[in-house]
């Protein structure tokens, strides 16, 4: 791979990580994940180095032939507040500014970083003055955040999930799946798409729609299929929930000329950014 970094939240991984990096020919950049009492996690992201004792996991770093450490990284640095309608920085922040500190005490120049977490162009000022040599564009690149929900922000919304009406029954026409994971950034709620035959963006269109559960395999979804113009086989659904390719079956579709009304279709991936011909 020769990322630019690579992130380790332990010793063992660290090891694996330069001795790989030495087979290659390389010195690997390692980011020490590190954490403190009161930081908040994601269920199952948990883990790192004890953040008390950042200095020494530095020193431990630069020892692994193969790899040096090159700064340190938490997750979530930021996150969005339903209660204030607004992001606001962690405590796993506060963490990297006081490791930071550490570092530079103890003689320590250039370190990156790293503060990942609800990112959009303008919380980078506030990471900035936090210490923050980097973050991740993460769902800000496409407009898709808690933020952009409240605020009208820099980045615009540009994804969406296109399938189409595959049968009806019940009451319900059912429209293929593969892409249906919407990201739980938000309390349950009423799902649409618009559902048409051809390019539309009339309210009439806009129809509800049950989306199975993350515990279940998104074979389809069904989409209320009740008054005038009900949804026939071979209709295209077009949903505009925040996403996560990556852990979708779907393929993923990079389109151009969108703001000049010229759309021009660039590329066709899986979600492992493997490319794609079409049709299959």
């Amino acid at each position: 791979f020769q990322p630019d970094y690579w992130t380790v939240f332990n010793d063992i991984k660290a090891e694996e990580a330069g001795r790989g990096a030495k087979a290659a020919g390389y010195v690997q950049d390692l980011l020490a994940r590190i954490a403190a009492e009161g930081d908040i996690f994601y269920r199952g992201h948990e883990g790192g180095f004890d953040a008390d004792e950042v200095v020494a996991v530095a020193d431990r770093l630069d020892a692994v032939p193969g790899g040096r450490f090159a700064g340190i990284t938490t997750f979530p640095a930021l996150l969005f507040d339903h209660a204030a309608r607004k992001v606001l920085p962690t405590p796993n922040l506060a963490t990297l500014s006081k490791a930071a500190e550490a570092l530079a005490k103890a003689g320590r120049k250039e370190i990156e970083i790293n503060a990942p977490g609800t990112t959009s162009s303008v919380m980078l000022a506030a990471l900035a003055e936090a210490g923050a040599t980097q973050c991740e564009p993460g769902n800000g690149l496409h407009g898709t955040t808690a933020l952009h929900v409240m605020e009208d922000l820099p980045e615009l919304p540009a994804v969406l999930y296109l399938t189409e009406v595959s049968h009806l029954s019940g009451g319900k026409a059912y429209c293929f799946g593969g892409g249906f994971y919407i990201d739980p950034i938000f309390p349950d709620y009423d799902v649409k798409a618009i559902v048409s035959a051809e390019p539309t963006t009339a309210a009439s269109a806009l129809r509800s729609v049950e989306v199975p559960p993350p515990s279940a395999i998104d074979y389809y979804a069904m989409i209320d299929a009740s008054g005038a113009g009900a949804p026939r086989p071979g209709d295209s659904a077009v949903f505009g929930f925040r996403g996560q390719a990556f852990v979708t079956r779907a393929y993923v579709v990079g389109v151009s000329g969108i703001s000049k009304g010229k759309p021009v279709v660039e590329t066709i991936e899986n979600g492992f950014g493997e490319a794609y011909a079409w049709p299959v």
